[in-house]
């Protein structure tokens, strides 16, 4: 069982809902330390309300998209309140289905401001010598599965994750110098309220038959909360700048 220390803390982004929710609940319910990143301070404090131990989970409101050259700045004065961070997983991020068609270049300068550029950002700020503890530091990073394959009307969406992708791969070098591991995850359908509302045309009878495609069917947070974990925990202290897909074997199919 992974099992993380109440005087470690490990920052997570996107923790309002969805993964990053129940990656928060879940480094909680180990153990450890939370500190939980959103825009909406009242779907953060429902995220707190569900954790384990209340005392061990902080909430701070930022919007990781506005001034993104001072995100490392930012990220030192979350350490000056807290302490030094063991760990970060960076969950938030946008989706789109969109055809070449009907894309805008402007709009997809936004997504990759959310999907990367922002990610650079905070990792940037994670790695800044004093920001750090001296052993054990992880990041995670919320990929996908549709950078290994050739999904339709996804190319904005698709770009920006693998994008990141490659950036874990070169940062997994750069960064091991210092102690400090990366890898991201890269996860197939999951069955969040993110899924069942998206662009309001996820019925109930597409989820069904999206459900049997996937030879292990559709994904729990919880399964991604687990992989989350492991690479944060000394577990995994030999994987780093690897992008690993978790997705009941849905890549196999599509």
């Amino acid at each position: 069982m992974i099992t993380f220390s109440q005087d470690d803390f490990y920052l997570v982004t996107g923790a309002s809902s969805g993964l990053g929710r129940a990656i928060s609940l879940k480094i909680n319910e180990n153990g450890g330390s939370v500190i939980g990143i959103g825009r909406n301070k009242e779907r953060l404090n429902e995220t707190k309300n569900l954790a384990k131990n209340t005392d061990n989970f902080r909430i701070e409101i930022k919007e990781l998209c506005d001034d993104m050259d001072n995100l490392p700045k930012w990220i030192s004065g979350i350490v000056e309140k807290y302490g030094k961070i063991k760990g970060m997983v960076l969950s938030h991020g946008v989706q789109e289905t969109l055809p070449l068609s009907a894309i805008n270049i402007e709009k997809a300068k936004k997504l990759f401001d959310t999907n990367y550029f922002s990610l650079i950002g905070l990792i940037k700020g994670f790695c800044k010598k004093n920001n750090y503890t001296e052993i054990g530091n992880s990041i995670v990073c919320l990929s996908s599965f549709v950078t290994q394959i050739g999904l339709p009307a996804t190319v904005n969406y698709s770009a920006s994750k693998g994008a990141l992708n490659s950036a874990v791969k070169v940062l997994g070098v750069e960064l091991a110098r210092n102690g400090i591991r990366i890898n991201s995850i890269l996860s197939g359908h999951i069955e969040t309220e993110l899924l069942s509302k998206e662009d309001n045309l996820k019925t109930d009878d597409f989820l069904e038959k999206l459900r049997q495609k996937y030879p292990l069917g559709l994904g729990k947070p919880e399964d991604i909360a687990n992989l989350a974990s492991f690479l944060l925990s000394d577990a995994s202290r030999w994987i780093t700048g690897a992008n690993i897909v978790i997705d009941g074997g849905g890549s196999l199919v599509f």
